[in-house]
This record gives C-alpha cells, sequence and structure tokens, in this order.
C-alpha cells in the first residue's frame, strides 16, 4: 500500500490525529506567549514531492523551515514550512513585538521561531504516536530559509525516488487578540520501511 491509496476515510482519520495535535501545540504556544492562540488542520494532501511548490504563490518564494527528523519505533523526518513573511510575524507576536517589526533572522529570531515550530511538531509527533502506538522521538531542529524550491531539492533533505509521494498537512495559526492569521504546511516523510508500518496500522484502525 502506498499514501497514494489512502482512502478518505484514513486521510480523515489522520486529519483528526493532526487536529489533536494542533490543540496540544496551542495551548502549548499560549503557555509560551501568554497569549491566545489556536492552531488549525484546514486539509491534509498526499502530494508528489514537487507538487509542494505549488503551494506556494510563485516558485522562487523564500520560506523559512524546520526539519526535524525522528527516531524510535518508525524513522523518516517531518518539515514545518512557512513563507518567510508569515515566519517573521509568527516570530513577532512570539516576542511580543508589533507585526513587521522583525525584517531578518538574527540568532534570537531564529531561536524563537524553532522553539514555536519544534513545538508544533512535538504536538503533531505524539498525536501520531498515540494514535499508532508506537514510540517516535524527535531530534534537535534545524532551520533553514531559502526558496521552497531549494530547499525541496537539496541535499539536505537527502530525497530520493523512494519517496515519491508525501504527507502534507495544512496548518494555520490563528491570533484571536489581533485577528491575524498565518499559514504554513507540515509536512510529514518517513522512510520507506516506516511507511509501511504506519500504512499497515492506519488500515487497521480505520476498516
Amino acid at each position: 500500500m502506498k499514501l497514494i491509496d489512502l482512502s478518505t476515510l484514513q486521510l480523515d482519520g489522520i486529519k483528526e490525529v493532526a487536529n489533536i495535535g494542533g490543540c496540544h501545540g496551542a495551548t502549548a504556544l499560549s503557555q509560551l506567549t501568554k497569549k491566545s492562540v489556536m492552531v488549525n488542520v484546514p486539509s491534509v494532501k498526499v502530494l508528489k514531492l514537487e507538487d509542494v511548490l505549488n503551494l506556494f504563490p510563485r516558485v522562487d518564494q523564500v520560506v523559512a523551515s524546520v526539519l526535524i527528523f525522528f527516531l524510535g519505533d518508525i524513522t523518516g523526518r517531518s518539515m514545518l514550512l512557512l513563507e518567510r513573511e508569515h515566519a517573521l510575524h509568527l516570530v513577532d507576536i512570539l516576542l511580543g513585538k508589533k507585526t513587521g517589526t522583525t525584517k531578518t533572522f538574527t540568532e534570537l529570531e531564529s531561536s524563537t521561531f524553532k522553539e514555536a515550530t519544534n513545538i508544533i511538531n512535538c504536538a503533531y509527533m505524539n498525536s501520531l504516536s498515540d494514535f499508532l502506538g508506537f514510540l517516535i522521538l524527535p531530534t534537535v531542529p534545524t532551520m533553514v530559509v531559502d526558496t521552497a524550491a531549494a530547499i525541496l531539492t537539496s541535499t539536505y533533505l537527502n530525497f530520493s525516488t523512494e519517496y515519491d509521494y508525501i504527507l502534507c498537512i495544512e496548518t494555520q495559526f490563528e491570533f484571536p487578540e489581533n485577528g491575524m492569521k498565518l499559514s504554513g504546511y507540515y509536512i510529514l516523510i518517513p522512510d520507506p520501511k516506516s511507511l509501511d508500518k504506519i500504512l499497515e496500522t492506519i488500515n487497521l484502525k480505520t476498516i
């Protein structure tokens, strides 16, 4: 079975898991910022790697990405991608600054962005771990700011033909206090053998 063969029911199950993870992540971010934060999951899609570029307005769109490898019962990597401007706005909110203040990623801004996205990643990983009954351990996050095309085709991701399809979870950050909504994409890329284990478990749970 391949990701592309997942049924609508199975994708809905994954979306529900992602929604639970988003809620947990929002709670953690709210505690961190002492502000109301909501993390929604508008959609879950199975995409070819090259189609991820179509999620952004331009192929040369500059994005901020955080990559995390995961170990344990399953292995692979996950990545959260936000347009650079959205990532900077998120940093402003997290640091209590007026939106538009931050213009570049210095050490403080990079650390803040990595911390926030790591919270979201861990929330998603924990929800997936609970759903599948697997032990999943994330590694230290790595941040890169570059064009979406460069990030997705770089050796830093070490993509190969084994990864025909990936799971893409649209992630929307909402801040009720100022009405701001920031959208990003959470990409899950299990290693081939781990993907087989995940799909087998999802299939059993949604029959």
